[in-house]
């Protein structure tokens, strides 16, 4: 095998002569001309500057770039038993190629991997390749035309109307967190390959798991041309070093006994072991390619079980029911290609600190790389992975159409399959809900149709083909589907929105159960940091127009202040509005969060909506574009650490609970304490209490006395067992009618600048969400936007990032009496 890479230098012309540049590729247009200065002083992120981004892509764009093969790349070619392909891993997304001015192929989906047989064209020498990117947005509206398909937003408030006709990344469109930039490129690897006799394309494996070993079996997936026999000859690598060697003829398939093995679990239930296997095709000594793979045992499905409140819908890992919780993850960047493997580890990582085991890929954006699912499996979170379907009925009367998806959907399972963290493939978001709840979605017998062909014929065959193991569920949210209650509490899986888009309170999430909480959520502005970012000073009023463009929700600002109000007292600048707004929603996903894990066994997930920003915006995110953790992450954190100590509060009474998600026991000293507002201790006990493993119970009942107002003391609950410490609080009457006093807050830090440095706080009088923040610079806190009470110290661990300054001085510390 010979391999011509690429990637690298590439001219680049619009087709209107209008702009010309090199392009590093793997890139994009849009990526190329914000760095030219295209999209405005600042860039697109800059005020308005994103605006601009239609306008520069309604015209095609073409790629060119010569290159050299030498006389040895061509020695002892046979084209009876060689192939010389053209391979594009992503191409964005309607494409001509020609390879010395000979058309080879036309593309038009950005999600699949392309290989295209090229031998004839190519000689000695000087070489050519030319890629035109079509004008999408033209094609997006002929075929809109064409036939119009429901699907959300049909104004094009948000979102141009047509993103459904074409299998490009939707949200590149615009959605209501996300701005328009309808991007070209390409935007993964591509390369020249020369194979002789064979090609090695990917190595099958299944497991079959037993009480005291698993079972292996390989298979390899080959093409070959030429009379000689392949074999496969490799080994499989224990975490601990151990290697068992295996050897079958590439025509059938081998079983590997793995005794006493190391099991893969989630995060939260134990290590992430990992095996590696390693497997050459060889042929009379000669290796002729190579598959690397690494994989966890483990077995991993969804349980659906009848059960007095309907039918259950949980992961279950190796026989254990896990209770999941995650995030909605969307990509990364408005430019695809800015998106890399340490930032991708950088937010995991996150995720994996905030003590979450589940994360589900949305279906309007990508298909991550293959790096995104090797760090799930390292971090143990689980993968939900939707197909790229969203919000939008597909023209599944074309065939065209129908082969297309198809062999995206075949490309990418083979690609992520064998994965430790794959649980769950699930066909789309939000359709067969639409269907049956949405009046703006009309139902005809044809669309039903086509939705059924698609996720209940096609994908499943295919699914049945490629991964059979792997759960399959046909839409987000659904009860099993054929339109049967898609968001019914009571089995399968629920979005719920009345919390923010109904807007009703935020106790409305203790109104309802669910089985599996998949996408809810609440927004916020980002730091004033970020704010700072896009905005000119002028700029900085949450109802200027550039703050509503940073605000892709129509009516998003309005709102998050509406919420606001009902709860906080009206904060006295943007900064304070930033940090309270932040509060608003730490505290309704809380809330939410808190009243599941409380009924576990009855609810069993927990994946809000959304993880992180592709831009900075004012959104739902609890990690922002720059990768400042909001109130928000740090809650979760709390709400989904495997020991939960939760307060649900009525009226004068407060129920105190406890949640173990862990796989033993839990047993420690409980202490309640009621403190006024001024620091003193009114009410005060101790009691020893515990809670069994995968459990929720009551731990204690406190009823405020007479004579005491609601708004005059808070309720301060501390659990410790063994050297962990778990901190909740419970206020009688909402927070803007407390009369707090300001706190004198002290702190000292120790070894500032190390890696990871400490700091001690303690307060005179009750400080209430203490934010710790650095003005210059970034870091992330083992805690923040706690609670803290006199007489308690509090040790906080510091992550300093990479533009942590040298020293302290920016450091700042402020509270809710701090906000207005």
């Amino acid at each position: 095998m010979k391999t011509i890479d690429l990637s690298g230098k590439w001219d680049v012309v619009s087709s209107c002569k209008q702009y010309s540049w090199v392009s590093d590729v793997p890139g994009s247009v849009l990526y190329d001309m914000d760095k030219s200065g295209s999209m405005g002083e600042g860039g697109a992120f800059y005020r308005n500057n994103n605006r601009k981004a239609p306008e520069l892509m309604d015209r095609d764009y073409i790629f060119r770039k010569t290159f050299e093969l030498s006389n040895e790349f061509f020695e002892q070619y046979d084209k009876s038993s060689s192939r010389i392909v053209l391979e594009a891993d992503g191409l964005d997304t309607l494409t001509e190629i020609k390879v010395n001015e000979v058309l080879v192929a036309k593309t038009k989906n950005m999600h699949r991997s392309y290989s295209f047989d090229i031998a004839e064209l190519l000689i000695p020498g000087g070489n050519s390749i030319e890629i035109t990117f079509l004008n999408s947005l033209e094609y997006i509206k002929r075929e809109h035309a064409r036939r119009p398909l429901m699907a959300e937003d049909p104004e094009g408030i948000t979102t141009i109307p047509g993103f459904y006709t074409i299998r490009k990344s939707h949200c590149s469109y615009g959605w209501d967190w996300g701005p328009q930039i309808p991007d070209a490129g390409i935007w993964r690897a591509i390369r020249i390959v020369r194979y002789d006799d064979c090609r090695f394309n990917d190595l099958r494996i299944t497991q079959s798991h037993f009480s005291d070993h698993v079972v292996l079996d390989l298979s390899a997936e080959t093409e070959h041309w030429g009379e000689k026999e392949f074999h496969i000859i490799g080994t499989v690598t224990s975490p601990s070093g151990h290697e068992i060697p295996f050897s079958f003829s590439a025509a059938e398939n081998t079983k590997i006994r793995i005794d006493k093995p190391q099991l893969w679990w989630p995060n939260g239930m134990g290590e992430q072991y990992l095996y590696i296997v390693l497997a050459d095709m060889t042929a009379d000594g000669v290796v002729s390619g190579t598959v690397e793979k690494n994989i966890g045992l483990r077995t991993l499905t969804i349980a659906r079980k009848p059960d007095e409140w309907g039918e259950t819908f949980h992961f279950e890992v190796n026989g254990i029911p896990l209770f999941a919780r995650g995030a909605n993850y969307i990509p990364e960047d408005i430019y695809l290609n800015r998106m890399n493997e340490e930032r991708t580890e950088r937010l995991l990582g996150d995720c994996s600190e905030a003590n979450f085991n589940c994360i589900r890929v949305w279906g309007g954006g990508v298909f991550p790389d293959d790096y995104f699912y090797d760090l799930c499996d390292r971090y143990g979170l689980i993968v939900w992975q939707d197909m790229m379907f969203a919000c939008a009925i597909y023209d599944m009367l074309s065939d065209e159409f129908t082969e297309n998806i198809s062999e995206e959907i075949r490309d990418n399972l083979k690609r992520i399959r064998h994965h430790a963290s794959l649980g769950l493939i699930c066909g789309n978001n939000e359709m067969e809900w639409f269907f049956v709840d949405y009046d703006t979605f009309p139902q005809t017998k044809e669309n039903e149709f086509e939705y059924i062909k698609q996720y209940h014929m096609v994908i499943p065959e295919i699914h049945k083909e490629i991964c059979p193991e792997i759960f399959y569920w046909s839409s987000s949210p659904s009860s099993g589907g054929y339109f049967e209650e898609p968001n019914s509490p009571d089995k399968g899986d629920c979005h719920f929105w009345e919390v923010w888009h109904g807007n009703k309170d935020l106790s409305e999430y203790k109104n309802h159960y669910f089985r599996f909480m998949s996408e809810f959520g609440f927004e916020s502005l980002p730091s004033i940091k970020t704010i700072e970012s896009f905005t000119s000073e002028d700029d900085r009023n949450i109802f200027s127009p550039v703050m509503e463009e940073h605000q892709k929700r129509v009516g998003g600002n309005p709102k998050i202040v509406s919420y606001l109000s009902k709860y906080f007292r009206y904060p006295k600048d943007l900064d304070s509005l930033s940090y309270v707004s932040q509060l608003s929603q730490s505290d309704a996903i809380r809330i939410g969060v808190e009243h599941w894990r409380r009924n576990r066994g009855r609810c069993m997930g927990s994946i809000y909506w959304q993880l992180n920003d592709n831009w900075p915006v004012a959104s739902w995110s609890s990690i922002d574009y720059y990768g400042r953790w909001k109130a928000l992450h740090y809650g979760v954190k709390r709400a989904y650490d495997n020991i939960l100590l939760s307060i649900d509060g009525v009226g004068r009474q407060a129920v105190i609970h406890l949640s173990n998600e862990s796989n033993k026991l839990t047993r420690g000293t409980l202490s309640v304490r009621l403190i006024s507002l001024d620091g003193t201790v009114l009410n005060e006990q101790s009691l020893t209490v515990e809670c069994q493993s995968w459990s929720s119970a009551v731990m204690y009942t406190f009823d405020l006395k007479d004579g005491i107002s609601p708004e005059s003391a808070v309720l301060s609950a501390v659990y410790q067992c063994e050297e962990r410490t778990y901190e909740s609080a419970h206020f009688f009457e909402i927070y803007k009618y407390f009369d707090l006093k300001k706190p004198e807050i002290t702190f000292v830090f120790k070894n500032w600048g190390d890696e990871r440095s400490e700091l001690t706080l303690s307060c005179d009088k009750p400080a209430i969400y203490v934010e710790l923040d650095l003005m210059e610079g970034d870091c992330v806190f083992s805690d923040n936007y706690f609670h803290l009470f006199p007489g308690d110290e509090k040790k906080i661990q510091i992550r300093h990032l990479g533009n942590s300054p040298e020293s302290y001085e920016s450091f700042r510390i402020r509270s809710l009496v701090d906000s207005y």
